[in-house]
């Protein structure tokens, strides 16, 4: 996932193209005539990230269990859910593996306010709504997951990723990081 500054400060066009402006000509006068590209220290990872979801976004309480094939490397991932979210609104997050991970977060809805050029955001979760993000680090061609409630199969798919690469401090700039986002309905 790509990040600028300007996501990190929110800030409206006029605010943000008088920043940049700012920023170029501070830049400029650093540089004293230098003609080198500048650029900034953020970094990404390659991942691919699947959110999994059931018809009605409820994630009912059980003993959930993924078996994952990731480019025929087998990784088993099992965490119990209660349906309720932690203290502060949050959900569980498990470790899998070094390369693997799964979360389970509240669904929220956000609404966003604007007072002439400042702009800010406020996100509330959504009662017995939730969604499973499952991370994976690196660039895999294919994963395969079987999800299990108690046992039984709630569902499993082939995942194939189409990768796009995004440059977090700007075209031309390292790092070039590469991923992608699918979704997956659950019954």
């Amino acid at each position: 996932m790509a990040c600028s500054l300007f996501s990190l400060v929110p800030l409206g066009s006029c605010a943000r193209e008088a920043a940049a402006l700012v920023v170029g000509l501070a830049m400029t006068a650093a540089m004293s005539g230098c003609a080198a590209k500048q650029c900034t220290g953020m970094g990404c990872v390659d991942s691919f990230t699947i959110a999994a979801v059931t018809a009605d976004k409820s994630w009912p309480a059980g003993e959930y269990t993924l078996e994952l094939t990731v480019d025929g490397d087998e990784v088993s991932c099992a965490y119990g859910w209660t349906n309720t979210p932690q203290p502060g609104g949050g959900g569980v997050f498990v470790q899998c593996s070094p390369t693997v991970m799964v979360s389970v977060n509240p669904v929220t809805t956000c609404t966003e306010t604007r007072d002439g050029d400042s702009v800010s955001q406020s996100c509330t979760p959504v009662p017995g709504q939730f969604t499973q993000l499952l991370a994976i680090h690196g660039t895999p061609a294919r994963v395969d997951v079987v999800a299990r409630r108690d046992g039984a199969v709630l569902g499993e798919r082939s995942f194939t990723p189409e990768y796009r690469t995004s440059y977090p401090n700007g075209e031309g700039c390292a790092p070039a990081c590469r991923g992608d986002a699918q979704h997956w309905e659950l019954p």
